[in-house]
């Protein structure tokens, strides 16, 4: 497996995103099938304009009491109020939420890697619009591809951030390995893969946090399954989730 990172030039609202995609891969070789387009997250919610300034936001009671418990400005409060589907826990610095089914902090609200004063959305519908991408760089292409949209989450218990899928198209997000052989030949009982979630991590290495404007990565001769419609999501109910279903979010 390779992971080949494009250098790209500041993403922004309205530009046409597969056109500078298909550009950037020229830089590998151009795009070859079986290749998985891991994309930043912010990159897509950038050109979608999901930016917001928060000069033009007016909090509302609600965002101003739980402004003075986390420490955050009131008008970044109200919109990750407005984006998060729902509030967990409010700590010193941070909103906890679930976002698209996930948790996350701050609903995805983001203001690193956005202009001064002003902030970034998740994409909208972050399935359809790696599907669109997808659909757009295969036709640019004549290859059949793989689209991971990635985003930055902390894992429980630990320090820093890993990658996480926020939207998948064309590969099964998630290989079942129940019933395959582990070393000693017992049959796995509960194994899942989560495929498309390890392609983020391995891409978010390449990528970086900062201003390494690496916002693509093309991961190469791996072996996933491509499908043109995944059979299971990578996102699961809050009851089979340990951390969620455990003590952790216990009264």
């Amino acid at each position: 497996m390779r992971v080949l990172g494009l250098a790209m030039r500041l993403i922004k609202p309205g530009d046409d995103l597969p056109r500078l995609i298909l550009k950037a891969a020229e830089q590998v070789g151009g795009l070859k099938d079986e290749d998985v387009l891991v994309i930043a997250s912010k990159v897509v919610a950038t050109t979608q304009g999901r930016i917001r300034e928060l000069a033009r936001i007016r909090p509302s009671p609600r965002a101003k009491k739980i402004a003075a418990r986390s420490g955050q400005p009131p008008e970044f409060v109200e919109i990750v109020l407005r984006e998060a589907s729902k509030v967990l826990a409010v700590r010193k610095d941070v909103i906890l939420t679930i976002k698209n089914g996930l948790i996350c902090a701050n609903a995805g609200v983001d203001t690193s890697n956005a202009p001064r004063g002003h902030v970034v959305l998740m994409p909208a519908k972050p399935n359809q619009a790696a599907e669109e991408l997808r659909q757009a760089l295969m036709k640019g292409s004549g290859k059949k591809i793989g689209v991971i949209l990635t985003d930055s989450n902390v894992k429980p218990l630990r320090l820093g951030t890993v990658g996480q899928a926020v939207g998948v198209a064309g590969l099964e997000p998630v290989a079942d390995w129940r019933g395959k052989p582990d070393l000693y030949g017992k049959p796995l009982q509960i194994t899942f893969r989560a495929v498309a979630d390890q392609l983020a991590t391995a891409a978010q290495v390449v990528m970086g946090e900062g201003n390494e404007r690496v916002p693509i990565v093309i991961v190469r001769d791996v072996k996933i399954d491509f499908v043109e419609k995944s059979k299971r999501s990578p996102t699961i109910s809050p009851k089979r989730c340990i951390y969620f279903h455990g003590a952790m979010f216990r009264k």
